[in-house]
């Protein structure tokens, strides 16, 4: 008993291993509700609904939807323009992986979870800087995010963890006015995810906030913007069309003309919902970190960007400082607190659950 106390002590002290073990208990839980649930639940009949090349695995209802495209893609490269609206890095770290580790679904996993790890890592940093040093409030927030009703793609083969990896180290190193690795960060988050673009002038503000001079700023701004600028390189030099995955976005009814109409047949319940949590955030960071509740104004006008409500209850997964927020309001407030968390978790158990089945993608 004293050694399992003195190792508890150690993981709750040492912020790497609190991340890994947080980490791996939650991808258990992910695993064991998805499998479980497939016994019992009919898949989606869909062809394109799950990732079919690997049944032997028995992982495939990891890979559902947007996931077998990432693993086409670190297989066979933008076959078709319609891939090219997916980012270029997760798949590339696929990619690595798969010199190692031959299946494409367990190295896109690997890529996920080890992300997954350390997005909690900085998560965990982030809250200590933000909102409180005592675990029982760290692990309050972490709760948020990781159950956050739509987290099952932190764990799935879709960019998020790594997305949230990015950004949250980005958002760290501009909290700690470090002009280098969250140029670096927001760089990499650029080249992950569409939404990678937010995070240019979340860093600019964190930065211009922890007090360092314009000149760096601008350096900062310019050096994130090369992640997705380097994209448009690419598919300028392999396609002779540098904005092709504009153009796979309206495939998609995203950034589409006739937007009005399609946000009015997607927007969902819970995306109402959602986009009311959002926008409190914008409204309660305001006076607080003005980095933060831009942040936020950025997601919360996402849909009227993109004309489109489509995946928004995921996207909004990485409207960081929504958690932050909830953790900071509910940290004094234990009947609030139980409340969120066991309707959270219920509603992350019920995305797993048709996740797992091919009934959801974002």
């Amino acid at each position: 008993m004293e050694k399992i106390a003195t190792l508890r002590d150690k993981i709750i002290k040492t912020d790497w291993l609190l991340a890994l073990a947080i980490t791996v208990c939650y991808i258990v839980a992910a695993l064991f509700i998805g499998y479980y649930s497939n016994l019992t639940i009919p898949g989606n009949s869909d062809p394109l609904a799950r990732y079919s090349q690997e049944p032997a695995t028995h992982l495939d209802f990891m890979s559902e939807w947007d996931g077998p495209h990432y693993l086409a893609i670190a297989s066979h490269g933008y076959s078709n323009n319609s891939l090219t609206a997916f980012f270029p890095l997760y798949p590339l770290l696929i990619r690595i992986v798969m010199i190692v580790v031959r299946s494409p679904l367990i190295s896109a996993l690997i890529v996920s979870w080890a992300a997954l790890t350390g997005a909690v890592y900085f998560y965990i940093k982030i809250i200590r800087e933000l909102i409180s040093k005592n675990i029982n409030d760290i692990i309050l927030g972490l709760f948020l995010f990781l159950f956050f009703p739509t987290g099952i793609f932190l764990a799935a083969t879709y960019t998020e963890s790594l997305f949230a990896f990015l950004g949250l180290g980005a958002l760290f190193y501009g909290l700690k006015g470090r002009v280098l690795p969250a140029a670096l960060f927001t760089a990499m988050a650029t080249a992950a995810h569409p939404e990678g673009i937010f995070v240019i002038p979340l860093v600019a503000l964190l930065l211009w906030e922890a007090g360092v001079n314009v000149k760096k700023i601008s350096l900062t701004a310019l050096l994130g913007f090369s992640g997705i600028a380097g994209y448009i390189c690419y598919l300028w030099i392999a396609k002779g069309r540098p904005l092709d995955f504009v153009a796979a976005q309206r495939q998609s009814n995203w950034l589409s003309s006739n937007y009005f109409s399609i946000i009015r047949s997607s927007i969902t319940t819970i995306d109402v919902l959602l986009l009311a949590l959002v926008g409190l955030s914008v409204v309660y960071w305001w006076s607080r970190r003005k980095s933060l509740s831009i942040y936020s104004f950025l997601f919360f006008v996402l849909p009227l960007i993109g004309g489109n409500f489509a995946g928004y209850s995921r996207y909004v997964l990485m409207a960081f400082p929504t958690q932050f927020m909830l953790a900071d309001k509910l940290k004094h407030k234990k009947t609030a607190y139980v409340t969120v968390i066991i309707t959270s978790t219920m509603l992350w158990s019920y995305f797993v659950i048709h996740y797992a089945a091919g009934y959801t993608g974002g």
